[in-house]
């Protein structure tokens, strides 16, 4: 109903309501003036969570599609034709295939995060990773066909399901992650000078260890949105 008003600056919008033909009562036009900064407040809330959805989609479907052009790549390479590494590098791609296929509508319609699908499928890591999303069931009997592929000398071994991102993804999130590990520590470490404990000492130590553990991370490891999801055993 005040659909029109949305492109006007709240003083305009007030010069607007008291100039209009129809002489509107001073509630009338608060009335009004309130309506639209809630529409207006509701599209920016709504902007900034789609755009939030967008970037935690593209954490899970880049290293997807990263990872399947690679193997189609592999697949080809150098015209190897032994049919059991054929076999092996089509049922990778065929299963990564129906995964981007399956989650390329959530991820364009953007109505729920990874996280909160994965959730709601009782994934392990709440799905941060695309491998994440593939069971073991599937994962297992692929991983060996790929063990049996045999051997060339001086070549590398592909090995599937790694839990592996793309350079730029990689680099925002180890950046993002050494930061918010470092603050989280800082203030830890003033909690302790005030009233230290033995559980505040012990979770420094953790931190410390993660932080040295998140540093050398490869370049295209996959990098947790905290801390406490690296494996410090």
């Amino acid at each position: 109903m005040y659909e029109s008003y949305l492109k006007l600056t709240p003083n305009e919008l007030h010069m607007h309501l008291a100039r209009s033909q129809h002489k509107r009562h001073p509630a009338e036009i608060q009335y009004i003036k309130d309506k639209v900064a809630a529409m207006k407040e509701a599209i920016r809330v709504d902007k900034i969570t789609r755009a939030n959805r967008r970037t935690e989609w593209t954490k899970v479907l880049a290293p997807l599609r990263y990872e399947l052009n690679s193997a189609k790549v592999g697949r080809a390479y150098n015209g190897d034709t032994c049919p059991h590494r054929i076999e092996a590098f089509d049922a990778y791609i065929a299963v990564m295939e129906k995964l981007n296929a399956m989650l390329a509508h959530p991820a364009k319609v953007l109505e729920k995060t990874p996280i909160q699908m994965a959730t709601a499928k009782n994934l392990p890591n709440n799905g941060e990773h695309w491998t994440d999303w593939i069971p073991q069931r599937i994962k297992t009997p692929i991983s060996e066909a790929f063990m049996e592929i045999p051997h060339k000398a001086k070549a590398k071994r592909k090995i599937p399901f790694l839990r592996t991102v793309t350079p730029n993804l990689h680099a925002k999130a180890k950046k993002r992650l050494l930061s918010k590990t470092t603050k989280e520590m800082q203030t830890l470490e003033t909690r302790i000078l005030m009233q230290p404990t033995e559980e505040r000492q012990d979770q420094l130590k953790k931190m410390k260890a993660a932080l040295k553990i998140i540093e050398n991370i490869e370049d295209n490891g996959f990098v947790p949105a905290s801390w406490r999801g690296i494996a410090l055993d």
